[in-house]
């Protein structure tokens, strides 16, 4: 894959592979041909571009793609070759390539571009904690291995909430309409959300984004809902897996520390009432 970003630009031909390096325009020789030129051509599968340039014969072929080849042999002979090194060069864009290698450029030329969705600046925003952001992101796109989804994948999974006696457990159950994550959750942001409470995930997901809010109760708001959210799900895979089980007061207090932790928000802002106010705003 990398191949596919990457070409030479050519100077003395020493370290520039003749087959295997893209210094032509039809790109790397061996897959321009399928592989079949080294007899077409009369060169061998490792010769460097600087020895082809040397002792190449020009011909004649039959087939079109070897009569370019030979063009632009004949190109670089008349244009001939320095003493300087080849560069590898980067592409950066749809046509221009340079010599540093950027990993920004790369990843927007492999991935498909799609519309930003109306969540995202509930999930990434400033002064998160990545962690938690990494695992709301999971959550909001329904890729928890929760009880349904590990049911689609083994229908002998184990599909029941390890929280509840409730029988699925899936996303939007867990959170928070599980009586267990639900008193957690209802104790960390009762009072945050004040007429805003709910329970329902897709209106939760809407809350974080609802810029009637003013900017620190919008954060507080999604810092909780982060923290809580891994916290829930740290809480059931413990139970899962044999662990000592935690009551909804231990969680609310470790979110609550948490918070409190939180204070470059606050200190960005210089908010006395913000940094004053965090177990006060969050805690029901």
């Amino acid at each position: 894959m990398a191949m596919r970003f990457m070409k030479v630009e050519v100077n003395n031909g020493s370290s520039t592979y003749f087959w295997f390096d893209q210094w032509s325009p039809l790109g790397r020789l061996i897959d321009a041909t399928n592989g079949s030129g080294m007899i077409n051509m009369g060169t061998k599968l490792n010769d460097t571009l600087e020895k082809v340039l040397k002792y190449h014969r020009f011909r004649r072929h039959q087939q079109e793609i070897f009569n370019t080849i030979e063009r632009d042999i004949t190109t670089l002979r008349l244009r001939g070759l320095s003493q300087t090194e080849d560069v590898r060069l980067w592409k950066a864009g749809e046509s221009n390539y340079r010599a540093e290698f950027s990993s920004k450029a790369t990843w927007k030329l492999l991935r498909v571009e799609q519309a930003k969705v109306d969540w995202h600046k509930g999930i990434w925003f400033p002064y998160s904690t990545p962690r938690y952001s990494f695992m709301a992101w999971i959550a909001v796109q329904n890729r928890l291995p929760t009880g349904e989804r590990l049911l689609a994948w083994n229908t002998a999974a184990q599909a029941a909430c390890s929280l509840c006696p409730d029988p699925l457990e899936t996303r939007n159950h867990l959170f928070y309409k599980c009586k267990f994550s639900e008193e957690v959750w209802k104790n960390l942001t009762l009072k945050l959300l004040a007429l805003h409470y709910t329970n329902d995930w897709e209106e939760i997901i809407r809350v974080l984004t609802d810029r009637t809010l003013n900017s620190t109760r919008l954060f507080l708001l999604r810092y909780v809902f982060q923290a809580t959210l891994a916290s829930i799900w740290k809480e059931r895979n413990g139970r899962r897996h044999g662990e000592n089980l935690n009551n909804p007061a231990t969680l609310i207090n470790s979110v609550d520390k948490a918070m409190k932790k939180s204070h470059i928000q606050p200190a960005a802002h210089g908010s006395h009432e913000a940094h004053q106010g965090h177990g006060f705003m969050v805690l029901g």
